[in-house]
């Protein structure tokens, strides 16, 4: 028994040695024109080496040097080079017909692809095969196992570039790819990194796209799922649209692929940059693009600020979260259940954003939110004091302005508007001393007309405003119609900074239409009618007033300084506003009187006759709207000098003095106790 298994042995050892010096004898150039009229029947065109190949067999594999396949001719075709490089095989699994691929190593792969002019393809007229349309795979098919195993491949400083048609060039540089155990339901572990570059024909370095890419993640491949862990895909911006301060850009995820039906699931997946940090958890499908999951994001309004060349209040907290539910399908993007906070601001509700692929975008928000300060988020307001320009100057600003008509919107761009149907409630809002409250809104509309069919709003000071309005983007007209009641007039001066001049409870009413491209354009455009009522008006200068007028003083011939009613009805018509008949009526003294403002030239020209104890004094208020002048009207000299006794006017010179100096004290005093209305003035019209 001993002698025959040694003469098998034996016999093994003969044939293995024969086999070896047989291999050895193999012609390598044979071998590489069966490469190279394998790869050109298959391909088109062969693979060519500079050198010949060597070849082993054990382990067997081939490691060779420079090597190319394809070619460009007339600027378009594809070509592949490469500096050199090897493959093994392990040589156990051949012999039960399985490819173990043991290792492949590339070095300074390059591949190129330029692609000419499109031109049309023909129209096919053959048509599929009933037959063979029911032989063709389904989507539904479970994919294969693989072919192959593969402990290890490699290449390195590769490139890939690729021009189109219209000239855009896409180059990939320094590439280093490593895969390492790529194994039937084994965890492959996966790595690579390059530089990219961007650009159309033409462009400069500066507007080019580019940047650097880095992958690395752990794979198991069990068909007909394909699961990811620990996968992180950074991108770090150089040059192009996305400032570097907006890189890197992270996305780490850890999740599944069903192959078969393409069935995505994320167990968490996070995009990072260095303002904003999104989550994402839930499943969706991507041949039908869908996605039903959970949304978390956590980010710095300040830094979002400055990336977009903003410069947020400083101060306070810096702070942004967002949880909601969110559901995509059928081009349409639901948030639910939102629960948001900005710094101090929280915000709950619902959003949906439809995104047909050929029409305009459309918004369905139902919105609530808390206090919401806006000194965290604005920048100071300008101050303006000191600014005194003259009549001529804002006539010219306001010729220039209308010289220089702001670019309409076209009426293509119009009908792309998004169509809006917007509910929200606001807690409240502050802005420096003023703050609303209550604040409820609704606005709907599509083509750029959007109508706000419901604006309520209740001031912290006192007073209820309600206001309604139309704009149409496409003409940049706006049409308001808004009603104030109860406005307590003394602490809203004091909360826009101005001296509590006056005291009263105001009512508006008011319809107006104007051009609304900007603030200037609507102060030029202005039409429209309205009313301002002040009931129980109090003015504490006109206590004073009276001491500077002859005849006037006295305890029982002071002026009043409390008023039943001011009423200022006005019509305004391409931003010149007629305020007409102005009247004050009280148990003791009446005023009527009228104005013209000139919104585009900034200016104000009134007159007001006051009548009490028998004598009537006219006021005047003139000048531009930061710097208005008052006084007495001159002719008042003549109705004082006509009612003093006989003794206090010896000649025409003293009666001239006496009326001159009532006349001055007058206006000064009115001038003194108008500033504080001025003030208010100049607030409800943007100076």
């Amino acid at each position: 028994m001993k002698r025959i298994l040694l003469w098998i042995l034996g016999g093994v050892a003969v044939l293995a040695v024969a086999a070896a010096v047989l291999l050895s004898r193999v012609d390598a150039d044979f071998v590489v024109r069966q490469i190279a009229d394998t790869t050109a029947s298959a391909t088109g065109q062969p693979l060519r080496f500079d050198s010949t190949p060597g070849i082993s067999f054990f382990p067997p594999g081939v490691h060779f040097g420079q090597a190319h396949w394809g070619s460009i001719a007339d600027g378009q075709g594809m070509a592949v080079s490469v500096k050199g490089g090897m493959a093994q095989l392990e040589l156990r699994p051949l012999f039960s017909g399985n490819v173990v691929v043991r290792e492949v190593r590339l070095d300074s792969p390059v591949v190129e692809i330029r692609e000419g002019k499109t031109v049309a393809a023909a129209p096919q007229r053959a048509e599929a095969k009933p037959e063979a349309a029911a032989s063709a795979p389904g989507a539904n098919d479970a994919p294969p196992p693989l072919p192959f195993e593969l402990k290890r491949l490699v290449l390195r400083q590769g490139t890939v570039i690729h021009v189109d048609a219209s000239g855009r060039a896409l180059r990939v540089s320094d590439m280093n790819l490593s895969i390492e155990n790529l194994r039937h339901d084994e965890e492959a572990v996966v790595q690579c990194d390059f530089a990219f570059a961007l650009n159309d024909k033409g462009a400069t370095p500066e507007n080019s796209l580019s940047g650097t890419l880095a992958l690395s993640s752990r794979l198991r491949y069990a068909p007909p799922q394909l699961s990811f862990r620990q996968t992180a895909l950074t991108v770090t911006p150089l040059t192009g649209p996305l400032p570097r301060e907006a890189g890197p850009v992270q996305l780490t995820c850890d999740g599944s692929l069903q192959l078969n039906d393409l069935l995505l699931r994320l167990n968490k997946a996070w995009l990072v940059t260095p303002q904003v940090r999104l989550g994402l958890t839930g499943q969706g499908a991507l041949t039908a693009p869908a996605f039903d999951g959970a949304l978390e994001l956590e980010g710095s309004p300040s830094k979002l600020a400055a990336l977009a060349g903003h410069k947020l209040a400083s101060g306070g907290k810096d702070e942004a979260r967002l949880k909601s539910t969110v559901r995509y399908a059928g081009n349409s993007l639901r948030l639910s259940g939102i629960q948001a906070r900005l710094n101090d601001t929280s915000l709950q509700g619902d959003l949906r954003l439809d995104m047909p692929p050929a029409a305009p975008v459309g918004v369905t928000a139902d919105l609530r939110t808390g206090v919401v300060d806006l000194d965290q988020f604005l920048p100071p307001e300008a101050k303006t004091e000191g600014a005194a320009p003259a009549t001529e100057a804002s006539a010219s600003q306001a010729n220039a302005a209308k010289a220089e008509k702001p670019a309409r919107m076209t009426p293509e761009a119009a009908r792309n508007m998004p169509t809006l149907d917007i509910r929200a409630a606001l807690a409240e809002v502050r802005r420096g001393g003023l703050a609303a409250k209550d604040i409820s809104l609704a606005l709907k509309g599509e083509k750029g007309r959007y109508t706000l069919s419901a604006f309520n709003a209740v001031l912290a000071t006192g007073g209820a405003i309600k206001a309604s309005g139309v704009m149409n983007m496409a003409a940049a007209t706006c049409a308001i119609k808004a009603a104030a009641s109860g406005v307590d007039i003394g602490p809203l001066l004091v909360a826009l900074g101005k001296n509590r001049t006056v005291d009263g409870v105001a009512a508006l009413d008011a319809d107006l239409t104007m051009r609304c491209a900007d603030a200037a354009d609507a102060r030029q455009s202005l039409s429209g009618r309205g009313l301002i009522e002040i009931h129980n008006l109090y003015v504490p200068a006109m206590a004073h007033l009276s001491k500077g007028i002859p005849g006037l003083t006295g305890k029982n011939g002071a002026l009043p300084d409390r008023f039943d009613l001011a009423r200022a009805p006005f019509t305004a018509r391409e931003g010149e506003v007629s305020v007409a008949p102005i009247t004050v009526t009280s148990s003791s003294l009446n005023a009527t009187g009228k104005a013209h403002i000139s919104l585009p030239r900034q200016h104000l020209d009134a007159a007001v006759d006051i009548k009490t104890m028998g004598m009537t004094i006219p006021v005047t208020a003139k000048g531009p709207l930061n710097d208005i002048s008052y006084g007495v009207d001159p002719r008042f000299a003549l109705d004082i000098a006509k009612g003093l006794p006989g003794a206090l006017l010896n000649t025409g010179k003293q009666a001239g003095s006496t009326t001159q100096d009532a006349a001055k004290g007058a206006g000064g005093l009115l001038q003194q106790g108008a500033k504080g209305a001025g003030g208010l003035l100049r607030g409800i019209l943007g100076q």
